[in-house]
């Protein structure tokens, strides 16, 4: 697991946004073709009412040609790809979900500051705080799917994880500058608190530039060994 590292990820999240000259098509990403879905572990939101507010204040005045926005049941956090569904089996998703179960057990249930708004090279996306507990989660959700399909099929970024809740995506490559002046402008809005009670394991697909999921499975924190609750 690659995790960057710096004393305040708030401002270094909109150091790096507010230094961007364009910013690139997210939908143009390697490995996802048409049809195509992937297991992703992931926070969900959907009962986080204050959240959805925020995020649709700031998607009002984001009304940009190149920003797709985010619905209030499709913000996430994402911690880490399992796999492709087409290159793993059911087996191995259920164990992947069982040794990510036994080594959650010691994670308590937490809260998280949300905002103020920055970006990446794709996307709109609020800051989060404190990284720690979602560092910790996702380091033991590596070790879990390591453990599973072994070190080669832990896809890592190249600028580490940067825990983050996008609320646009970027649709096409354009001048970053008017998206990063707009943005700026939100960053006075406060932040919003969101508890953390699970991590879900869900089946993501693409629908009409959005992220649609499938759950699969969700461990609760504290977990007990196998408390994941399978998808209806």
């Amino acid at each position: 697991m690659t995790t960057a590292r710096t004393a305040d990820p708030v401002a270094d999240d909109w150091h790096r946004f507010a230094g961007l000259d364009r910013l690139e098509n997210h939908w143009d990403r390697p490995g996802w073709t048409p049809g195509r879905r992937s297991y992703h572990w992931m926070l969900t939101f959907e009962d986080a009412t204050e959240l959805h507010v925020l995020a649709d204040r700031c998607q009002r005045r984001l009304r940009l040609p190149a920003l797709d926005p985010v619905p209030p049941d499709g913000l996430h956090l994402t911690l880490q790809r399992l796999a492709f569904t087409d290159q793993i089996g059911r087996a191995d998703v259920d164990r992947a979900v069982e040794q990510t179960c036994v080594r959650l057990t010691e994670v308590e249930p937490f809260s998280l500051a949300v905002g103020p708004l920055a970006g990446s090279s794709g996307a709109v996306r609020f800051s989060v705080l404190p990284w720690a507990p979602v560092v910790t989660i996702q380091g033991k959700i590596v070790e879990a799917t390591t453990a599973v399909l072994g070190p080669a099929a832990v896809v890592t970024k190249p600028h580490g994880f940067r825990p983050h809740i996008g609320i646009a995506y970027c649709n096409s490559p354009t001048d970053a500058h008017s998206i990063i002046a707009a943005v700026r402008d939100l960053r006075e809005l406060p932040s919003v608190r969101v508890a953390v009670r699970t991590v879900a394991l869900v089946e993501l697909r693409r629908e009409e530039r959005a992220y649609r999921w499938d759950t699969v499975a969700r461990v609760h924190l504290p977990a007990a060994t196998g408390s994941s609750t399978p998808a209806r």
